[in-house]
């Protein structure tokens, strides 16, 4: 058989195109021996046997290492039985003989091989072409490849290279693309056939890898494309099976840029909003503005995280006319650093001041003071009722728009009490200053301007009035008129509330009495619940998830989550995130600023993103 295999090297020698080889077994030490004769422009395809583990160990390591050294199409069939090789078919050995010592004459076989020239050369291409179509093809930018299930959705992988965890692999299956993300990362001892026993598809990628790096990995199924129509996907029905290759994602990848740009329901999204990016890959990341106006959204995460960066981020990116949105701005950031033109923003700065607006207000400032009023007398009653009527939780049937809190209160003074009152109003000023009990009227003309304007963006700065009730009062005011005008004005409106924790708490936590009426609570608990009929948004953020109202929480439909570090914040989040969830919760605490899971109704799935700080 030597002969026929200095005949072969030498039409190798000569090759202009390409060197197809079949054979079950293939020692490296001939197929190098035709390789290194080979032009480099030439293509080579290499079809072998992986019917069970034996077959791959007969070919050997070596041979595997020469499929990356000379960049071979290598096939793997379990079913080949026939021994084929071809030369820019125009040349053709075909026989018994494998390219093996034994095949070649080393061991003493018996073998016959015939070769063939010119146009019979050209059936022999269609059976090889036939033997490809029955093999699978070890692809050379394969990045992992599935060696076991957990179930349908949730598999594990052998790891050929350096892989973050949340990557994103495709497979294919049945003509469809499927997107899988890598969500945790371990070793183990690689016994190649004891871990894997009788997989031979695996095991080919383990020789051929058998240079790099080895590691497993949980990856979890996300989708499937199916279709033509833009953006569509469906739920993997047939699940992925050992020996699947997985394949990275590139950056310029245009399914996964269509995909980024669907919701959870794998349409199209109405208005895609761009936050961030993918880590590592600088693939765009969006959130549909249309689903967090009718769905609403929280962002979670501990001072410093990147929470307000991201909204801010959203903000800027969205469409003009998009949505109609007012910030409550309690630390007075977003008015500073919010690049928004001019013609898009108004601001508006509240000043420190005194606003009840139910009676336990004023009975409030008058204990603190010292003064109790029992409403035993006709005098206190009077006052009382006096007040009552003046102050009301509603914009529009409230006294303040004509009178100050002084007036209000000194005008209902009679009598004796007269005296404790203007006291009362003496301390008051001294301590919070003459404006606080006068500015009333201006407090309310501001907040009558800001929900008027015909500006995109509405910045309530808040960041002077540092009395919580004060606070309270005002927010749910503005958020009582907001609804209503949602209401009746039809128009796609966003109320971004930092810390919301103090405006929708869940029971115990807030410094609120109990029993006390809090209308900004009443609100948003009312948005959160009847606002999406009405194209009206809640944008939550809040440092202290587990302090917000469990139900106002649910209602929450795409989150963003930065760094969480106690336990009971993480739990509070972890309904957000896909079953399994441990392997996401676990990276909750070692988030850097900037980093975040993405998820809910207004993203196509859960995701790990990094945004510009």
């Amino acid at each position: 058989m030597k002969e026929f295999f200095e005949l072969l090297r030498d039409r190798v020698s000569k090759a202009k195109e390409s060197l197809k080889v079949a054979s079950p077994w293939i020692d490296a030490c001939f197929l190098e021996s035709l390789l290194e004769r080979l032009p480099k422009s030439v293509k080579v395809e290499v079809i072998l046997r992986a019917e069970d583990f034996k077959d791959l160990s007969i070919t050997g390591m070596e041979t595997f290492s020469l499929v990356e050294k000379y960049q071979i199409d290598l096939y793997l069939s379990q079913r080949l039985h026939a021994k084929l090789f071809l030369v820019d078919g125009t040349f053709a050995l075909v026989g018994s003989a494998n390219l093996t010592r034994p095949g070649m004459g080393e061991g003493g076989n018996l073998e016959a091989m015939v070769y063939l020239e010119g146009e019979k050369v050209k059936e022999l291409e269609k059976l090889f072409e036939e033997f490809k179509g029955q093999s699978v093809k070890i692809l050379k930018e394969t990045v992992a490849v599935v060696v076991s299930l957990q179930s349908s959705t949730e598999l594990e992988a052998l790891l050929l290279e350096e892989i973050p965890e949340q990557s994103f692999f495709w497979a294919q299956k049945e003509g469809n693309k499927i997107l899988c993300r890598l969500t945790r990362i371990y070793t183990q001892g690689l016994n190649v056939e004891g871990a894997w026993g009788n997989k031979p598809w695996t095991i080919a990628h383990l020789m051929v890898q058998s240079t790099k790096s080895l590691q497993l990995g949980k990856v979890k199924v996300l989708l499937e494309l199916k279709g033509s129509k833009e953006g569509y996907f469906g739920t993997p029905l047939k699940p992925l099976t050992p020996g699947d290759q997985l394949l990275p994602v590139a950056e310029e990848d245009k399914d996964l840029q269509k995909v980024m740009k669907t919701n959870l329901s794998g349409y199209s999204m109405d208005v895609p909003v761009r936050v961030g990016s993918l880590p590592g890959k600088g693939v765009d990341v969006f959130v549909d503005l249309a689903k967090l106006t009718s769905t609403h959204m929280a962002v979670l995460g501990t001072t410093g995280s990147g929470k307000t960066t991201f909204v801010r981020r959203l903000l800027e990116n969205m469409p003009k006319d998009s949505a109609k949105v007012l910030i409550f701005d309690l630390f007075g950031e977003y008015f500073q650093k919010l690049n928004l033109e001019e013609d898009w923003v108004y601001h508006v700065s509240i000043p420190y001041t005194l606003l009840p607006i139910w009676i336990e207000d004023i009975r409030e400032i008058l204990r603190d003071y010292g003064f109790v009023l029992q409403e035993r007398s006709e005098e206190e009653k009077s006052f009382l009722a006096q007040i009552r009527s003046h102050i009301k939780p509603d914009i529009k049937l409230s006294k303040y728009k004509e009178k100050s809190l002084w007036e209000i209160i000194l005008e209902a003074s009679k009598g004796g009490l007269r005296r404790d009152v203007m006291e009362l109003l003496d301390m008051l000023s001294k301590d919070m200053g003459q404006q606080a009990l006068m500015n009333q009227p201006e407090v309310f003309r501001l907040l009558e301007d800001a929900l008027h304007s015909n500006k995109q963006v509405v910045i309530i700065n808040l960041k002077e009035v540092v009395s919580l009730f004060t606070r309270l009062n005002l927010v749910g005011l503005l958020l009582r008129e907001i609804f209503s005008l949602a209401r009746q004005i039809p128009e796609r409106r966003l109320v971004v509330l930092e810390e919301a924790h103090n405006f929708a708490p869940e029971r115990g936590a807030t410094e609120v009495p109990a029993g006390r009426e809090n209308l900004a609570i009443n609100m948003t608990r009312r948005i959160a619940l009847e606002g999406r009929k009405f194209d009206l948004g809640l944008l939550a953020i809040s440092q202290r998830p587990a302090n917000i109202s469990k139900y106002v929480l649910s209602q929450l439909n795409t989150q963003a989550i930065f760094r969480l570090i106690t336990q009971n914040d993480i739990d509070a989040v972890s309904q957000f995130f896909d079953y399994p969830y441990e392997d996401q919760l676990r990276l909750l605490p070692t988030l850097k600023p900037g980093h975040l899971f993405l998820s809910g109704i207004g993203v196509p799935f859960s995701m790990l993103v990094e945004i510009e700080l």
